[in-house]
């Protein structure tokens, strides 16, 4: 029996009440037509209890067991054995407001993406129907976080997922949702971005986002050499260009200071390689050679720091990074 839309949520050690409260608010939804698919990512028993109750009480929960296999692995399991014509995706630890569903769903009618604004921090979303040319000729507008690198803001059409065989990547650890989301973007003829913040991210700093892992930025260079090439398929006016030059900035200065913070977790040499990759990088080349003097998307500290990078290249990076630590704590 098909519904309109299966939620999934993939789990691993997730808290017993963090994940109660996301399972709670999406079977408080006003809109009643989904399935909710709990994909157990080869937890222990502590959950069994709990996800018993849900099945037994509520014939729209399914609880689905696998080996630990990663988030991933998890959400593609989730999409496999979906009904719905729709398809949204919930992190377990997060939790969503009563019109999630039912804004999400009714805004997809006549579009093949819709995105909605994210609390807990600053993500907010605006009131729009763009066809894919306005929307990737437009990254000042749409080339952030809450348009481009989450998935749990969305609603997505499973044919298209099907047809085009869409899956996330289970050899990535970080920045899976951005490359599911580039297959997904190509396959756009149109978008509907609507401003109210349905979905409430809950920062855990036990996640897989921060803890260190030696091999970042083999799976970052993946994602900006993706999203550099979604917002430069269509010209670019003066303006737009300039803002991605502050992207590739953040981006790359992000990178280089994931390193840095972490430097005493490094093995000998190893945090230093790929310090000495991001710097030798074609992007940084290409951010490099840009103008930054004119740029209002750049302030006063990141033209001085671009200027040490250019001019004192890895001793630039790591003055400026400790000046940053310096200052920050004063």
């Amino acid at each position: 029996m098909s519904v309109a839309i299966s939620v999934i949520v993939p789990f691993y050690k997730t808290p017993l009440l963090a994940l109660r409260i996301c399972i709670n608010r999406l079977l408080e939804q006003s809109f009643q037509d989904f399935e909710l698919l709990l994909v157990d990512d080869g937890n222990g028993s502590e959950y069994d209890r709990m996800l018993l109750e849900y099945q037994n009480q509520d014939s729209r929960v399914r609880w689905i067991r696998q080996p630990q296999s990663g988030v991933s692995a998890a959400r593609n399991n989730g999409i496999q054995q979906a009904k719905g014509e729709y398809i949204v995706f919930c992190d377990s630890d997060d939790f969503v407001e009563n019109n999630y569903l039912h804004s999400l769903y009714h805004a997809a009618k006549d579009v093949d993406l819709v995105i909605c604004g994210v609390k807990g921090q600053h993500f907010p979303s605006i009131d729009s129907v763009v066809d894919h040319r306005v929307f990737f000729s437009s990254p000042a507008q749409y080339n952030w976080l809450q348009y481009t690198n989450f998935t749990v803001n969305k609603i997505f059409k499973k044919s298209v997922l099907d047809a085009n065989n869409i899956r996330f990547d289970s050899k990535v650890r970080l920045g899976e949702d951005a490359l599911f989301l580039e297959q997904y973007f190509r396959h756009c003829k149109k978008i509907r971005c609507i401003s109210q913040n349905l979905y409430t991210y809950v920062y855990n700093n036990v996640s897989a986002v921060h803890k260190f892992h030696l091999h970042y930025w083999d799976w970052e260079k993946q994602v900006i050499a993706t999203q550099h090439k979604m917002f430069n398929q269509y010209p670019l006016s003066r303006d737009e260009q300039m803002f991605q030059t502050r992207w590739m900035y953040i981006k790359l200065k992000g990178a280089m200071y994931y390193y840095y913070s972490h430097k005493h977790q490094w093995k000998q040499g190893d945090g230093q390689k790929y310090l000495e990759e991001i710097f030798h990088s074609p992007f940084m080349k290409e951010l490099l050679a840009a103008k930054h003097d004119n740029n209002p998307f750049l302030n006063r500290n990141d033209r001085l720091t671009l200027l040490a990078w250019k001019h004192l290249g890895l001793t630039g990076m790591r003055m400026i990074y400790q000046y940053t630590v310096m200052t920050k704590g004063h």
